[in-house]
């Protein structure tokens, strides 16, 4: 649905124009397109061309703003642009039934009346004005009136022709009319035109179908396709639906006023009689602040919606509870507010004002044996309706909590001062930590190796301090305020005394058991060696690194620690965590070591994962030494270097060919 900047007839209508004779047509012709040309050019050309964006040609609150005129507005305009005054009637002296279309085409008529033409403005369409009809549509489908104002403009200049033929009003909107095929009778018609226009606009900003949706879309520059085109990135609904209507965009040579036989001017002709008739493209309108950003509870299943076209968004369920801080009229006239969430990153949805309630706030008392709490340090108080923040704790503390507050899924505890002070005051429960031991997998005796403190795990303040080597019976642990383990004395755990030693501190005496089945076993990914019960760590174990395992011991948190053959011989403490292990089928020796060519890019493999490792490039030559069954029954080879280094990795022998 293209058209010619300097054109006012529609492409295809260019085909079914035939001579009906001699000087006569030719000068028929010139006198009538000349005249059409002109007004639409006139209009257009005002715009600034320079601002045109294809991926934002109207904001979506445009295209939508169906309250922007009413019908009295609208025949001022048509009147305004169009005084439909030509009477000039001898330019066609055959007179109201002139015809010069092939047999296969209706006849093109003219309407004069007292002696002049018959304009849109002045026109009856079965007892209804074109103002009325346009009214009518931009209401029941919430299109800007302005917009098919526009759009009868664009397509067959009807707002400006001061002499429009029959031809045009049949197909004012150029609706059913593609670029590579006759104009469908079903929609002729100039109501039918105006009104299937606006649906088809609605559709699109309702989210329904487009072949150019948001995004990324290739836009040809011109229905022939040699002409090219280029990626636009389409922003909006409206844009969408103008591309739905109108599929191409202008190239280089249309923007800078020249014609180089692959000019597409149809969306670029709307932009600049939007500009040139209406102020030009506004982005949406503002959101403002509500009077108290605060809480709100969705009262009833619903949705977010685009509060300039009213599209439902994602599903919203009833119950859920979000801080609100803007509000906007949406276009029912009614308040939408948006969430603090999405007015921060500026996103265009709201929830309608009467889907939304107050928020009640529960509160719940806290029996006294639970009442004391950590405050972890970064928490701040909250005022729990608005979500404003008052005191920021910069450390730990520990502090007595009387009760504890609902709001939808986030719980505040309450501190014992702003209970008894009636304050909605609270700490999110994610800054709270419970003051909670749990048992150690095996109550043991430990040896401190370092002049340390006990400390209180949630502040780690220092408390009475403990010598090296002293042995002490631990029976219960926490994590300490760094996420580190801290063990609890049998006594102190008896006492109910809130204080540990860090386990980094601590060292076991247990010895290392020989494994069930002394074997080999492949390093699943990059680990370090532990040195089990220091929380320490040793050098870097590679991934698919194999070694042999014939020792155990069980580390401070309960998990198996595996030591290898040498470490074991030299009575070296350290180990590699049973959950950075795998087992491996081994590999045999193939039957002739030898070169082999890769036949085709491809990679290393992990036989048991079929895990890919690094790239192998076509051609690269290798030696062979080794060779296993994958997990997928083919057999995978293995260089004599991976061989040597004990990596779990090789090529499918289907990718390799001898090197003759």
């Amino acid at each position: 649905m293209i058209m010619m900047e300097k054109k006012t007839i529609r492409r295809r209508d260019h085909r079914i124009w035939y001579l009906i004779g001699g000087v006569f047509v030719a000068m028929f012709l010139f006198t009538f397109l000349t005249h059409l040309f002109k007004n639409q050019a006139e209009e257009a050309d005002a715009a600034n061309v320079a601002n045109f964006d294809p991926g934002y040609i109207i904001s979506d609150y445009q295209m939508s703003n169906y309250k922007s005129m009413n019908e009295t507005e609208i025949q001022r305009f048509l009147k305004t642009k169009n005084s439909c005054n030509d009477t000039n009637i001898n330019k066609y002296t055959m007179g109201e039934k002139v015809s010069y279309f092939s047999e296969s085409m209706p006849p093109r008529t003219w309407h004069v009346a007292n002696g002049h033409f018959v304009c849109l403005a002045d026109e009856d369409f079965n007892g209804e004005s074109a103002a009325h009809i346009i009214y009518k549509a931009a209401r029941d489908y919430e299109i800007n009136p302005q917009v098919l104002i526009v759009l009868l403009e664009k397509e067959q200049s009807l707002i400006t022709d001061t002499f429009p033929h029959s031809g045009q009003y049949r197909s004012a909107t150029g609706y059913g009319c593609p670029d590579t095929a006759a104009c469908s009778s079903k929609y002729y018609g100039f109501k039918n035109q105006v009104r299937n226009a606006a649906v088809l606009f609605r559709t699109v900003l309702n989210g329904g179908w487009t072949n150019y949706p948001l995004g990324n879309n290739y836009v040809q520059y011109n229905p022939s396709a040699s002409c090219g085109g280029s990626i636009v990135n389409i922003r909006n609904l409206a844009t969408s639906a103008l591309y739905r209507y109108t599929p191409y965009q202008p190239n280089a040579a249309t923007l800078g006023g020249w014609n180089d036989g692959c000019n597409a001017y149809g969306n670029l002709n709307f932009y600049k009689l939007f500009e040139n008739w209406f102020g030009g493209i506004i982005d949406d309108e503002p959101y403002s602040d509500v009077v108290t950003p605060r809480y709100m509870e969705v009262a009833k299943d619903t949705n977010y919606i685009n509060p300039y076209t009213g599209q439902s968004d994602a599903a919203v369920k009833k119950g859920k509870i979000m801080k609100f801080s803007t509000k906007i009229v949406d276009k029912d006239g009614g308040w939408c507010i948006r969430t603090a969430e999405d007015t921060k990153n500026n996103k265009n949805r709201c929830i309608k004002r009467s889907d939304l309630d107050e928020v009640k706030i529960a509160f719940e008392s806290i029996p006294e044996s639970a009442q004391e709490k950590v405050i972890k340090a970064g928490a701040s108080k909250i005022n729990i309706r608005t979500g404003e923040e008052t005191v920021v704790y910069n450390k730990n503390l520990i502090k007595r909590f009387l009760k504890k507050a609902t709001l939808g899924n986030y719980v505040y505890y309450v501190t014992e001062y702003d209970t008894n002070n009636g304050s909605e005051i609270g700490i999110l429960a994610k800054y709270i930590s419970e003051i909670k031991y749990e048992e150690v997998v095996t109550p043991r005796y430990m040896r401190v190796t370092e002049d340390t403190n006990y400390i209180i795990p949630q502040t780690m303040e220092e408390k009475e301090q403990v010598a090296k080597d002293t042995v002490l019976l631990f029976t219960t642990k926490t994590k300490d305020n760094n996420g580190d383990w801290c063990i609890r004395t049998e006594s102190d755990t008896n006492n109910k005394n809130n204080v540990c030693i860090e386990r980094s501190s601590l060292d076991e005496a247990d010895k290392y058991f020989p494994v069930l089945s002394p074997r080999k076993m492949q390093v699943v990914k990059d680990v370090y060696y532990t040195i089990p019960y220091t929380n320490k760590r040793g050098e870097l174990v590679r991934k698919n690194k194999i070694l042999s395992f014939n020792t155990k011991i069980v580390n401070y948190d309960g998990s198996w620690c595996i030591r290898i053959e040498s470490d074991t011989y030299n009575n070296t403490n350290k180990c590699i965590e049973r959950s950075n292990l795998m087992e491996v089928e081994p590999y045999m020796s193939t039957s002739v070591p030898r070169e082999m060519r890769v036949r085709k890019d491809t990679y290393y493999i992990n036989p048991q994962t079929l895990e890919r490792g690094s790239f192998v490039g076509k051609g690269t030559i290798l030696d062979f030494v080794t060779k296993v069954k994958a997990n997928d029954d083919e057999w995978c080879i293995r260089t004599e270097d991976d061989t040597n280094s004990d990596y779990n990795l090789c090529i499918y022998r289907k990718d390799l060919e001898e090197v003759l």
